[in-house]
């Protein structure tokens, strides 16, 4: 009966052990995911920042979705997807004087960008390549 209980609790602790080393090897994959986005030097967002941001795409048909709602202290990361670069600037068109956060100059195609939001309205940005490409960020 000593021997049966042993086996027993011999066998749990061997289940405990994996599932502990299990959950480990899940930690640093998840990990070394994050860390491989970080060191990319086309990449100025981390995979964090797009957890945790609203992403607007820009293709080549332009920004996508034109208008996005986030809170203040969100970040916003403008990811070029097209064939060609993208310069995002705020709004008005050709000063740029409105929401200077905006002002992120040029994106070339693969590469993104982030601005963390810091105060509400409605902010408006558009391509300074093709000002007719345009969109809003609502900040509450």
């Amino acid at each position: 009966m000593k021997l049966n209980k042993l086996k027993v609790i011999g066998l749990a602790g061997v289940m405990a052990l994996l599932l502990a080393a299990c959950s480990t090897s899940q930690k640093q994959n998840t990990t070394s995911g994050q860390n491989s986005d970080q060191n990319q030097p086309t990449e100025a967002s981390t995979a964090t920042d797009e957890i945790n941001s609203v992403v607007i795409i820009y293709s080549d048909s332009g920004f996508a979705p034109a208008s996005i709602n986030v809170k203040v202290g969100q970040s916003v990361v403008f990811k070029n997807t097209s064939s060609k670069a993208v310069r995002v600037n705020s709004a008005p068109h050709p000063s740029h004087t409105l929401y200077p956060e905006l002002n992120l100059g040029s994106i070339n195609a693969g590469e993104s960008k982030s601005v963390t939001v810091t105060n509400t309205g409605t902010k408006k940005y558009h391509n300074h390549l093709n000002p007719s490409e345009n969109g809003s960020i609502v900040v509450q």
